[in-house]
């Protein structure tokens, strides 16, 4: 099995396993199965993997560029978020989206080249005290491992473990010393299938925000107001202020409605493709995206820097499939 089909069977047992209605199921399962078939077509596509003209030390003077944004934010804050959860708040937005945009994949590049040092960036992004960049740092990084090494015959299943087993540390860490236990876990499984619910139900089949609730992925981190999971807390009446998570479909059907199949099969397509990256470049955008969306299976994919990543990712596809219809027409 490929990576990329984690992604709709994951999705497919957090549903399931959060009980949600018959309806819920019923609608998840195609969008599931948009995915699946997007991820078959998308293998299925001819591309030459150039990669992005960017050189390696400009990948390294980002990993270093998001290592000092988290201290610069720490030094500005006056204090560590992981041991004083409550002051993470204040952190700034834009420049906590900018430690995840030049972080994630500029870590897994510098794995993939051999750097040890790039274990760093998430034991680092962990003093945000936010769990999410936690487990897609890992993911990101332990995917990279799993399939790197399985094509070269090196694989060692300690280091996976080590690997995963270092990041379960850390997203424990986080958990407790935010004061949450376990039972905080489960609880925000059990609502976030439950918004879910409540979305298939009272939401318009054509679409409730026609777009708006993505787009607001990108004007709420430029000028600000409601952030797409607090769209999604409006549409449920939830008190001002605050943000609710609604699974990988939740915030597409609340835009597009039953024709959010449309945007499960794009991206089954675009992890089809790129799962077949050779450039280490492309390769770490794969593997990055892949993690948001692995992880997006319960918070969505809804964020300006997730969105970027998905972009650079897309266009280095189809810049090498352009290149083999150019070969072809000769």
């Amino acid at each position: 099995m490929k990576l990329p089909a984690l992604v709709p069977i994951l999705f497919m047992a957090y549903v399931a396993i959060g009980l949600a209605e018959p309806k819920t199921i019923a609608v998840s399962l195609a969008f599931a199965l948009a995915i699946v078939l997007g991820i078959k077509r998308g293998e299925e596509l001819e591309w030459h993997d150039n990669g992005l003209k960017i050189r390696e030390e400009y990948i390294v003077y980002a990993f270093w560029l998001a290592i000092g944004i988290i201290a610069l934010q720490i030094i500005r804050l006056g204090g560590i978020p992981l041991l004083h959860p409550a002051i993470r708040t204040s952190l700034s937005p834009r420049l906590t989206a900018l430690t995840y945009f030049l972080g994630v994949p500029s870590s897994v590049y510098l794995f993939l080249r051999g750097k040890k040092y790039s274990l760093l960036y998430p034991i680092a992004v962990s003093l945000y005290a936010y769990r999410t960049p936690v487990l897609v740092s890992v993911i990101a990084i332990g995917s990279a491992y799993y399939e790197t090494s399985k094509k070269e015959g090196k694989f060692d299943v300690k280091k996976l473990a080590g690997i995963l087993g270092g990041g379960t540390i850390l997203f424990l860490l986080v958990t407790f010393l935010r004061g949450n236990g376990l039972s905080s876990l489960w609880v925000r499984f059990q609502s976030t299938v439950s918004a879910l619910d409540v979305i298939i139900w009272r939401g318009d089949w054509s679409g409730t925000y026609k777009g708006y609730l993505q787009w607001a992925g990108v004007t709420s981190y430029i000028w600000g107001g409601y952030s797409p999971r607090g769209l999604i807390a409006k549409f449920l009446y939830v008190h001002t202020g605050a943000t609710i998570t609604a699974t990988l479909l939740g915030g597409v059907y609340l835009d597009f409605g039953v024709f959010a199949i449309v945007e499960g099969f794009l991206l089954g397509l675009y992890y089809g493709a790129i799962s077949k990256a050779t450039h280490p470049l492309t390769r770490a955008l794969y593997y990055s995206t892949l993690a948001y969306g692995i992880v997006g299976v319960e918070t969505g994919i809804l964020d300006l820097p997730v969105y970027a990543l998905f972009l650079l990712g897309a266009y280095t596809v189809y810049s090498g499939w352009k290149v083999m219809r150019k070969r072809e027409a000769r």
